[in-house]
């Protein structure tokens, strides 16, 4: 058999534990707040910038330097998606989750 088929091999039973170890570390707790969340938009003021340089001459050399000037601003959108939230008694989760599944749970339901 060769080397690399055993060490394909060996490396499966390594992966499957891995795998199961991680699976453990989902969030648990219990349901204590329900709330939905609709889809927005919420805006920034993001400065717009131009580079200007110039040019001197002293003693026969010539030296450019640039700088960064702020010529304005515009405004920047961010959109947020629709949120079906759950939080959990653990105040630290807040999870937003599918329509459907939000539908099934209740408060005091362990998640």
């Amino acid at each position: 058999m060769p080397i690399r088929r055993i060490a394909a091999l060996a490396a499966v039973p390594a992966t499957v534990l891995l795998l199961v170890a991680c699976g453990s570390s989902k969030v648990h707790g219990t349901i204590t707040e329900k709330e939905y969340k609709p889809a927005r938009t919420t805006w920034t003021t993001e400065p717009v910038t131009k580079r200007e340089c110039t040019t001197s001459r002293r003693g026969g050399k010539t030296k450019r330097s640039c700088h960064t000037v702020q010529t304005g601003t515009h405004r920047v959108s961010h959109r947020h998606p629709a949120c079906w939230q759950i939080e959990l008694d653990d105040d630290a989760h807040e999870l937003c989750i599918a329509k459907a599944r939000w539908d099934k749970v209740r408060v005091g339901d362990r998640w």
